[in-house]
């Protein structure tokens, strides 16, 4: 009966360790470069809105769309990397580019 008891034990001891080793430094570094990244990205989406906010202003104003997102500049009032997106001067549309 002593033997089943401590094979048994032996066997939970084992399962418990065969998970990863935690590394409260990796954990934390990793949790620091998501959280970057969640707010990196939400200032791209900020940012499309606003573009897209003054894509509708300069229509509404010239009666057409820009042919570049150089031309609507002014109406942001900050600077944003038009790099960043896909867009289409014929009917205004505006999407952020894949990576």
């Amino acid at each position: 009966m002593k033997r089943i008891w401590i094979v048994i034990l032996t066997a939970v001891l084992i399962a418990a360790c065969e998970g990863k080793p935690k590394n409260p430094v990796a954990e934390y570094g990793d949790a620091m470069i998501n959280s970057y990244q969640k707010g990196k990205q939400a200032g791209e989406i900020g940012n499309l809105a606003a573009v897209k906010d003054a894509l509708r202003t300069y229509h509404a104003a010239n009666d057409k769309y820009p042919q570049s997102l150089e031309d609507i500049k002014p109406l942001i009032g900050s600077d944003i990397d038009f790099t960043k997106y896909d867009y289409n001067p014929e009917d205004g549309s505006l999407r952020l580019k894949n990576r």
